[in-house]
């Protein structure tokens, strides 16, 4: 690819800003503004922070753990109406020994248009998320061959599994463990994706719409 201008854009914008060009950009230590603890507030905290937060952003929260875990998803997937299911290829799948039947997995030899088509199927999809921020109520979910973006966004209801220790307070600390990953030659996700809860609207006339750009319902599962 040809990039045109790109000497003379660069120089109107350091003359916007009052200073030479700069050449050699140094990567800046953020580590100094990245708190290594919460304070006062335990790991108990930030899940009654998350509960919180869930009620405002529309999203149900359900506490469960290891030994049930395929109970509630199970009930879960009832309660939305049963129907297809899709999951991510997460080996954490495999770990806590989930299965469901009428079910497809997003995986990369499928290729792109049929893991598409599976998402646009199924009515639930099933996800575990990388990380949670309590603050928000977000999920901080990394794009990988084992889970495109879509599988976010297509299925009518989504759930969300959270496990415990990867609750944290907000992006801070998310972005804190992401550049460690990255600084030890981790492999990250090519895209990272903050969501927090059902898709909502309020563009026109101030009017709360759900379910414009993604799924109706969400569930977070907290394990």
């Amino acid at each position: 690819m040809t990039v045109y201008g790109k000497e003379s854009f660069l120089n109107t914008i350091a003359a916007k800003l009052g200073r030479e060009r700069v050449y050699d950009v140094q990567r800046p230590d953020l580590r100094p503004l990245i708190p290594n603890s919460y304070g006062s507030l335990t790991n108990d905290d930030l899940i009654e922070i998350l509960k919180e937060q869930c009620y405002f952003i529309h999203t149900q929260l359900i506490e469960s753990n290891s030994e049930i875990l395929q109970t509630t998803l199970n009930d879960l997937i009832h309660a939305n109406g049963g129907g297809a299911v899709i999951t991510s290829g997460d080996d954490r799948f495999l770990h806590y020994g989930l299965s469901f039947p009428n079910s497809f997995v997003w995986e990369e030899a499928a290729g792109r248009e049929e893991n598409l088509l599976r998402s646009e199927a199924a009515n639930t999809a099933i996800v575990f998320a990388d990380y949670a921020l309590a603050e928000s109520g977000t999920i901080v979910i990394e794009s990988r061959p084992d889970q495109g973006r879509s599988l976010h966004f297509l299925p009518t209801n989504y759930i969300a599994i959270i496990e415990k220790e990867r609750l944290v307070l907000r992006s801070t600390q998310a972005a804190a463990d992401l550049n460690r990953r990255v600084e030890a030659g981790e492999p990250v996700g090519s895209a990272i994706n903050f969501i927090s809860g059902p898709s909502n609207s309020a563009d026109i006339e101030m009017q709360l719409v759900v379910g414009v750009h993604g799924p109706l319902r969400a569930t977070y599962v907290l394990i």
